[in-house]
């Protein structure tokens, strides 16, 4: 709270004039900082951060046309988490290598429905995995995440799509390590386009390279979805007393 007084001839008066103008130093100071600052933008996937449970995120196995995937249901884990909080977790995913062929996937999904249909010009998507140190970082499998738009609600109606992976190579494998995949100026095909609907999903994917075991797990957190913005901030808040 701005306060003050002035003494004139031994007389005090309320200074509101001082006010006045320390109030509008300060908002003409807040409006700057705002303008600095970038504009918020929210994922919109619901539970990206796995805080307490796996849903609405469902089982995603790769099916024909491509080739069939199967392993592991994915499950909601309490660690580890992205930011090792104890107050939320990540999502286990799992690809059973044995007997499937390159481009065969397995991991998980979930629609999302806009408010609204939304003219897109672009979009930022990604997540963040980890591979467990048990886990064999051969190059036979690529942890992918892919972004699928479509005109109708309930993902119907194809429109577009994207995907971001990063192979498995050997140094991958760590306990203490999460790694990134985004694309944050994907252009959907055929731009702007108005979509009502979008599948996001996380998977591993298994590449040209033969495995060297059997199934491999992986973490998978903090997805992102976000319409016409480039990257989700945190929001600045200002206090006024």
């Amino acid at each position: 709270m701005l306060t003050g007084s002035c003494r004139i001839r031994g007389r005090t008066f309320a200074a509101a004039q001082a006010r006045r103008i320390a109030r509008l130093r300060f908002h003409t100071a807040l409006a700057l900082a705002i303008a600095a600052a970038p504009l918020c933008a929210q994922t919109i996937v619901p539970n990206a951060n796995l805080d307490t449970q796996l849903a609405p995120w469902q089982a995603f196995v790769s099916t024909t046309p491509d080739p069939a995937g199967s392993g592991a249901a994915p499950v909601w884990v309490a660690t580890p988490d992205l930011n090792q909080s104890t107050l939320s977790g990540s999502a286990r995913i799992d690809l059973q290598a044995g007997g499937s062929a390159a481009n065969a996937a397995s991991g998980m999904t979930q629609c999302v429905d806009f408010d609204s249909p939304t003219l897109i010009h672009f979009a930022n998507y990604g997540m963040s995995f980890q591979v467990p140190g048990t886990t064999a970082d051969d190059g036979s499998l690529s942890a992918t995440v892919e972004l699928r738009l479509f005109a109708d609600p309930g993902c119907s109606g194809f429109l577009s799509g994207g995907t971001q992976g990063q192979t498995i190579t050997p140094g991958t494998a760590s306990d203490a390590t999460w790694y990134g995949l985004s694309d944050n100026s994907f252009v959907p095909a055929g731009a702007p386009v108005t979509a009502a609907s979008a599948q996001i999903r996380g998977y591993l994917r298994r590449t040209g390279t033969a495995p060297t075991q059997s199934d491999y797990p992986i973490h998978l957190d903090h997805f992102v979805l976000v319409l016409n913005d480039t990257t989700p901030v945190e929001l600045m808040q200002f206090y006024v007393e």
